[in-house]
């Protein structure tokens, strides 16, 4: 086991062989240098093992460090950001062309067409976490929902005959919705801090494009 001095041992230690060493030196001067008694030399392993009473041992101080374990989770500081995105883009396109050449054949230019996006983004979490006395939770939240539907109608009819007029039954139609909710399910201790901001985002486009370009040059 090892041992530790304190400062007033080592303090004791150094004038006591400071001393030894003058009276030595003097009666060197003196006369011939005289052999001590063994009785009269300090135990010098001793002293130096000697533990003073302000001394800590290792078996102490390990105990100490078990002592602060026991408190753990006090003071923490808990990070759980949540990112959600939802991204939809619905395109439709269609193209109609008809060269009517016969009065029989006008029905044939006659076009129904349907076009229609259903859109819809669900966002919805929940924090989930626990932490102790004098702690901190941050639960950011971030939402972002972003939605496209187009809808492209061209129809072109080249009528070269007389008494045709083509008429066309066009529907478009986009249907978009966003649901974001957020909530928290969080422990905290005593004296402890939820920080939970919240940012949600919807950016939602649409558009319904119909073209109807007919030519009408009766020529036959």
């Amino acid at each position: 086991m090892n041992k530790i001095l304190s400062n007033k041992s080592v303090l004791l230690i150094a004038t006591m062989l400071s001393t030894m060493m003058l009276a030595t030196s003097s009666m060197a001067s003196l006369a011939p240098i005289a052999a001590f008694a063994q009785e009269d030399v300090p135990d010098m392993e001793a002293l130096l093992t000697q533990v003073s009473p302000d001394s800590t041992s290792e078996e102490d101080t390990t105990a100490s460090e078990e002592d602060t374990s026991d408190n753990a989770g006090t003071g923490d500081v808990v990070v759980d950001p949540v990112v959600e995105t939802a991204a939809e883009a619905d395109t439709n396109v269609n193209a109609d062309t008809h060269v009517i050449t016969d009065e029989e054949d006008c029905d044939e230019a006659n076009d129904e067409v349907n076009q229609a996006n259903d859109q819809s983004a669900d966002l919805g979490d929940r924090s989930e976490g626990e932490v102790g006395d004098n702690g901190v939770f941050v639960a950011p939240k971030v939402q972002t929902a972003a939605g496209v539907g187009l809808n492209l109608n061209v129809d072109t009819d080249v009528v070269l005959v007389d008494g045709c007029n083509p008429s066309d039954d066009l529907n478009q139609a986009n249907d978009q919705s966003v649901d974001e909710t957020t909530g928290n399910d969080l422990e905290a201790g005593e004296d402890s801090t939820i920080v939970d901001p919240t940012r949600q985002v919807s950016n939602l486009f649409a558009q319904n494009i119909g073209v109807d370009n007919d030519v009408v040059r009766p020529v036959l």
